[in-house]
């Protein structure tokens, strides 16, 4: 039986599935530099993109949650990716967000980290949310904040120390 990846709206943005469609933008953000340096710090090919849509696609009807397209309703343009991850070996349930470079500053992240927490404990049994963040990416430190997470502890991810912002059940903001 086919899973059907819910959509969510905000005031601003839509939370979508995956489509085709993005492909390219989605190989421009990830062939740059700068988007991915708090992304494991590694580019990919258009080849590497698609696979990791597919990754995510594929999360989603395994295990129920997922990373959607942030699209920008008054447009259409695709602003990045958002939503619940929860792959083997991850230390908790996590909250994860990031906006392509021309929506930096408009608060699409924390729109739509929220809506996505918010998501998440509505619709998965879990008493708590984390983000794993780059010690240097201050800006989404601050999202973290703004929805209600705190630093909770350093930990390796994938290789690398990170920030690990915590939020328990009720604890969000907004």
């Amino acid at each position: 039986m086919a899973f059907e990846i819910p959509r969510l709206e905000t005031e601003r943005l839509l939370l979508r599935e995956w489509q085709e469609k993005d492909l390219d933008p989605y190989a421009k953000f990830t062939a740059d530099a700068e988007m991915m340096r708090y992304l494991g710090g590694e580019t990919l090919d258009r080849a590497g993109t698609w696979r990791q849509i597919a990754t995510f696609v594929g999360h989603w009807h395994l295990r129920r949650c997922g990373l959607w397209v942030v699209e920008e309703k008054a447009t259409g343009a695709f602003a990045g990716r958002v939503g619940i991850l929860n792959p083997e070996g991850w230390p908790g349930v996590e909250v994860g967000w990031s906006i392509t470079p021309e929506f930096h500053g408009k608060g699409f992240a924390t729109e739509a980290g929220l809506a996505s927490a918010h998501w998440a404990f509505d619709n998965i049994e879990s008493d708590s949310l984390i983000s794993i963040i780059h010690p240097e990416n201050e800006a989404s430190k601050a999202v973290g904040t703004r929805i209600g997470e705190r630093f909770d502890h350093m930990e390796a991810v994938k290789g690398i120390e990170c920030c690990i912002y915590k939020v328990e059940r009720g604890g969000l903001i907004g």
